[in-house]
């Protein structure tokens, strides 16, 4: 009893929930658009079906053989029909552009047409109505479109796309499922924006503000060299200290070079002519160095060098620095010819022989006679200036004070190239002999010739003096001739000496 009462409940709820289905697309519309009477007369014979069936239940209640077969017959009547299908199935749908004017088959933003779709339905299943779902990619004119029915196509005119996709949406209504949602995809949208909006321009970035730098400037402070001046033909340090000025920022990559320009008899000595020093700071110091030398045949005088600062981000500059080279000094007194002895108030002679060997003149030469016992001392004379590779003599004039020996020396006193006062002496010696004394009578018989008290006519005394002067001037000029071929000897072999140096 409980399982046949249970079983007619199940089917009364069954035919009461087909009769609200079949009624809600009509509800949903808000109005009736097609006859009432099959989704209704559907409804009343299933009640009346189960009205039946609970009578038949109740008066099979009084005995036992009426309930066993009404519950045969129930069980056998019960069999649970097939669910519908939900989903809508879309046959084929056409784009219809011929009432709007299109220039093609293809659907650009903005354009209308008249969209039409055919549905593949069930057996005894027709639309009963159809409604467009406006979406962003597609709009109809108002916002609750109805399309037109024509057995199982639904058509939807005045369709507008927008772009944004080609997902077109409807709504159906059936006779036997009721409300069913359908899409279809729009192969013929074109979606481009035919007027695109103007792009916002990126506004330009701002710019950056940089902090402002002040770079030091870069110098060569001081410079030096070993000396007042550098001799020719020998190599020298030059140390350059650089030095930066104030600013609040580092040179980076600090180069210095030098330039020696269109300088001849100038070159380095070991090293290159360019140095990194790398980074400095305001206000600071750095030493460098480099190793020169000279030709030993450049003209004295001074060279020019210029050195050449840069770096990576302060300015370049350059620096001229100016360096006295001066040649050896080769001046020297060759020889000296004195009087080893002399007499007595006797007068001798001294004559001193130079020479300058070197590359530059020997300026303001002074010759000076010191020594004990000369009777004539301090003569001094002013020779002036000695060119390079000339020799000069000097002579002066020796007499003793008194008997001994005269010890003396010559001083030759000059200036060099660099302008600095040197001197060079020589000494000498001489031996001073007495005087021998004579007794000369001119009478004397034995200071004459016997010949002479002859009264014969003969060459008179004035005669013979004559001839002892004329022998004198004789020896005289001996003695200066051999003087002057022994000086052109001398001169000779200094040229030779010069021309192996």
């Amino acid at each position: 009893m409980k399982q046949s009462i249970k079983r007619i409940s199940a089917v009364l709820a069954m035919a009461m929930a087909l009769s609200a289905f079949s009624a809600f697309g009509v509800f949903a519309e808000g109005e009736s658009t097609a006859p009432a009477s099959a989704p209704q007369s559907t409804s009343t014979s299933q009640i009346a079906n189960v009205e039946q069936q609970t009578e038949s239940v109740s008066q099979g209640n009084g005995d036992g053989s009426s309930n066993e077969e009404s519950e045969g017959n129930s069980g056998s009547s019960e069999a649970e029909p097939t669910p519908l299908p939900s989903q809508l199935e879309i046959g084929s749908y056409n784009v219809d552009f011929k009432d709007y004017g299109s220039r093609d088959s293809m659907w650009e933003w903005g354009e209308k047409a008249d969209v039409s779709i055919s549905l593949n339905l069930l057996e005894g299943e027709s639309v009963l109505s159809s409604r467009f779902i406006n979406s962003g990619a597609f709009t109809a004119d108002s916002m609750n479109i109805n399309g037109s029915v024509n057995g199982n196509t639904v058509t939807f005119p005045h369709v507008t796309y927008n772009g944004g996709g080609n997902e077109l949406s409807f709504e159906i209504t059936t006779n036997l499922r009721g409300v069913l949602t359908g899409t279809q995809l729009i192969a013929q949208c074109l979606d481009v924006n035919p007027n695109p909006p103007e792009a916002t321009p990126t506004p330009a970035p701002a710019p950056t503000e940089k902090p402002e730098y002040d770079y030091p400037k870069i110098l060569v402070k001081d410079f030096s060299f070993g000396g007042n001046s550098v001799e020719a033909g020998k190599e020298f340090t030059l140390q350059l200290t650089l030095f930066t000025t104030s600013g609040n920022a580092n040179l980076q990559d600090v180069m210095v070079g030098l330039n020696f320009g269109e300088l001849k008899g100038v070159s380095l000595a070991s090293g290159s002519m360019n140095t990194y020093v790398g980074e400095m700071a305001p206000n600071t110091t750095k030493t460098i160095s480099y190793k020169i030398i000279t030709d030993a045949t450049i003209e004295p005088g001074a060279i020019s060098i210029n050195v050449n600062l840069s770096s990576k981000n302060g300015e370049a500059a350059t620096s001229p620095i100016s360096i006295p080279v001066t040649q050896p000094e080769r001046f020297d007194i060759t020889n000296m010819e004195a009087p080893e002895t002399i007499m007595m108030g006797e007068e001798g002679y001294l004559s001193v022989t130079f020479v300058n060997k070197g590359k530059s003149a020997i300026n303001n030469l002074s010759a000076e006679i010191q020594g004990d016992n000369l009777a004539n001392p301090g003569q001094s004379q002013f020779l002036g200036n000695i060119a390079a590779g000339t020799e000069n003599s000097v002579d002066f004039s020796v007499m003793a004070a008194a008997e001994g020996t005269i010890n003396g020396k010559v001083i030759l006193s000059y200036e060099d190239a660099k302008g600095e006062v040197k001197t060079l002496e020589k000494e000498f010696s001489c031996t001073v002999e007495p005087m021998p004394e004579m007794d000369f009578d001119p009478m004397d018989p034995g200071m004459m010739d016997p010949t002479m008290t002859d009264t014969a006519p003969g060459m008179p005394i004035w005669g013979w003096a004559l001839i002892v002067v004329g022998v004198v001037a004789v020896v005289v000029v001996v003695v200066v001739v051999v003087k002057k071929k022994q000086k052109a000897k001398k001169l000779a072999q200094l040229e030779d000496e010069d021309e192996d140096i």
